[in-house]
């Protein structure tokens, strides 16, 4: 599952632009009064102005020879997001690489994934995007159109998708990690990659009808 469009909402789109442009120098795409959208190596990543505070988890990979620069930058602003242990640079269970938790100007979590690439770009992809709902089993079960190579690990915890991305699904205010703050619902589309071998494409209708807009 590539992930080729995530948009998300912010009441905060100012802050945001400048934050993601000239803090993690993602290049800018395009810019509206009420919304931005930046490209992270092959994917977009779009914000759009809304009046509530929204609150959003997601992940973008990295290239490994760049994420130590990154990391002392985002260090440096004093806004990485520690484990419980104290640590700040960790390694991811799934990604088999080095990993780094932190907040943007909105509060959302961050996460910054390593891979080892060829590619000259830095930034690599919209690697996960957190989705929290009333019942991960059930939202699950309505993402049937879209394979997954991983397993439930619980009622209230599922990866979904493959190595190329994933939707990580969470029961609502289950807390994100690090942190103790609960997850909360709020607007987000996504744009997957054609995959020709996965048949018909169109709308994914995900339920309990919730904010959320899949289309492969």
């Amino acid at each position: 599952m590539k992930l080729q469009k995530v948009t998300l909402t912010t009441s905060k789109p100012e802050e945001l632009l400048a934050f993601y442009t000239q803090v993690l120098h993602i290049s800018l795409i395009e810019s509206t009064p009420r919304s931005f959208a930046v490209s992270v190596g092959e994917a977009t990543l779009a914000f759009q102005r809304a009046e509530q505070k929204p609150f959003y988890h997601f992940a973008c990979g990295i290239a490994e020879r760049a994420f130590d620069s990154y990391a002392e930058a985002i260090r440096q602003r004093g806004i990485v997001l520690r484990s419980k242990d104290g640590q700040e640079v960790m390694q991811s269970y799934t990604w088999k690489g080095k990993q780094l938790y932190f907040a943007d100007p909105e509060g959302n979590i961050l996460e910054l994934l390593a891979f080892p690439t060829e590619a000259k770009t830095d930034w690599l992809s919209i690697q996960e995007v957190g989705m929290p709902v009333p019942d991960v089993a059930a939202f699950a079960a309505s993402l049937a159109p879209i394979p997954s190579e991983f397993e439930a690990e619980s009622e209230v915890f599922r990866f979904y998708g493959d190595q190329d991305g994933v939707l990580v699904l969470v029961k609502a205010n289950r807390p994100w990690y690090p942190t103790d703050r609960g997850a909360t619902i709020h607007p987000i589309a996504i744009e997957l990659a054609p995959e020709p071998e996965r048949g018909q494409q169109g709308l994914v209708h995900t339920s309990p009808p919730l904010p959320y807009r899949i289309v492969c």
